[in-house]
């Protein structure tokens, strides 16, 4: 008896100390976060931060935001020019917290990196559970010797903290949320999104995919996915494209998503007694307009086009957001959290102006999936172009437009590089997860017939 109490009352110590040690990780997690914003803010360096172009798109720069403020102020509809081009509900929040007091505004942009962080740091608790739950399900399909690869709970207790983490410490979120950017409210919107999916929320879910679609046209395609897993969720081990209750579920999911985004529209109306907004803020974001450089690909394609192209190869660069979604959620169909993943990492790529913190979300979500890590082929390359893009963007830029000793050619092969870093990061993630799968079922060493290594050639 004196044994086992000392046992239990051992057990129950660790668990208390290791419970202290995750407290004090977040402390210093969310001290190191909040610290290096407050600095950069209050510093001359947000005023640079705010016109880098990495950082601020002419969707999401505070630079139009502030003047879209201004005109409010004098009475003039921001949509009425060119200038301005997010959303009405946006703008009247940042118009209330001007009015109320502009420093509200820095401690808003803080608290939403912050609260971004908790939502990817659930998002990673629902899903280490459901990839658990899951392999509970199917091990006993799984291949004898697949045993090594399977997922434990102590290999899965770290991830929430490595997301939340990454959030709040990537330079990336860091530098955005120095520049006043509004990329982290759609972040936001998303990581809201994710939690309400991976919860099975079909309201919530929906009502997150509709904000975060109503910022930014891209996120659509979100309402796939998540469809999917609610309809997995409630379908169970019945669940398939072809059975009538799996499709009703899907089709009530999408209705009520649409039903959330026409209501957003709805209450946009209101200030400004028009629609003006809404080619001003979507269609501006599907037309690309503005071609002043960025991240993206869209600006040195349509500026080098000759006018009577334009529209063709518009539909083109913007079906490539959109056209990897059937393919995928095909492919997927089973996992359609890691096809969500996935389409976030496609958006921040193929968006017409992207920035930085549109990838800083991707990758933060990446420590769900490291288990597959040790399938990836290409990291070190990846991690080389990243780093190549990040730090010569800038350069380049400075050289390109003061010293006039480069040109346009320099700056957009970088902004090439970026994207293809992005590109190969999600084909390698998607090949080191299929590649798991494989030999989950068939063996780390799958055999032929007649006892012989399979070998498999790319032709």
């Amino acid at each position: 008896m004196a044994a086992s109490r000392t046992t239990m009352m051992s057990e129950e110590e660790q668990e208390r100390i290791r419970a202290r040690k995750i407290h004090k990780a977040f402390k210093f997690l969310f001290g190191i976060g909040i610290g290096a914003r407050a600095v950069l803010m209050s510093s001359y360096v947000s005023g640079w931060l705010q016109n880098r172009l990495e950082l601020a798109s002419p969707v999401t720069s505070w630079t139009r935001m502030t003047e879209g403020l201004s005109l409010l102020d004098h009475g003039i509809s921001p949509y009425e020019g060119d200038m301005f081009h997010e959303t009405p509900l946006v703008l009247m929040l940042f118009y209330c917290l001007n009015k109320v007091w502009s420093g509200l505004i820095p401690v808003f942009f803080v608290l939403v990196d912050c609260v971004t962080a908790v939502l990817l740091h659930s998002v990673g608790n629902h899903v280490c559970r459901h990839l658990l739950q899951k392999q509970g399900r199917q091990v006993k399909s799984y291949s004898p010797q697949s045993l090594p690869l399977l997922l434990t709970q102590s290999e899965l207790a770290s991830v929430p903290r490595h997301m939340l983490g990454i959030y709040l410490c990537s330079p990336l979120t860091i530098a955005s949320c120095a520049a006043f950017s509004t990329t982290g409210l759609h972040n936001l919107a998303i990581a809201a999104a994710l939690l309400a999916a991976v919860k099975g929320r079909r309201h919530l879910a929906t009502l997150a995919t509709a904000v975060a679609s109503y910022q930014c046209v891209y996120p659509e395609i979100f309402i796939i996915p998540v469809a999917m897993y609610i309809a997995q969720q409630e379908q169970g081990c019945s669940f398939s494209f072809s059975d009538p209750a799996s499709r009703l579920s899907m089709l009530r999911t999408a209705g009520t998503h649409f039903a959330w985004l026409a209501f957003l529209w709805g209450l946009s109306y209101l200030p400004f007694g028009s629609m003006d907004w809404f080619y001003w803020t979507r269609g501006f974001v599907m037309l690309a307009p503005d071609l002043t450089p960025n991240m993206g690909l869209f600006w040195y394609f349509f500026t080098e086009m000759f006018e009577h192209f334009r529209i063709f190869f518009l539909c083109v660069f913007q079906l490539n957001a959109v056209f990897y979604v059937i393919p995928l959620a095909v492919k997927l169909r089973d996992h359609p959290m890691f096809h969500l993943h996935l389409l976030v990492g496609l958006i921040a790529v193929f968006k017409s102006y992207p920035t930085l913190g549109d990838a800083a979300l991707f990758l933060a979500l990446l420590p769900v999936w490291g288990h597959c890590f040790k399938y990836m082929r290409n990291s070190f390359l990846v991690v080389c172009m990243w780093l190549y893009s990040i730090i010569l963007a800038p350069v380049l830029w400075h050289l390109w437009i003061y010293f006039g000793s480069a040109n346009a050619n320099f700056f957009y092969a970088v902004t090439l590089a970026y994207a293809t870093a992005q590109i190969f990061l999600l084909t390698d993630l998607l090949y080191a997860f299929l590649r798991r799968e494989f030999h989950l079922r068939h063996g780390p060493a799958p055999k032929e017939g007649q006892g012989m290594p399979i070998l498999m050639n790319l032709k």
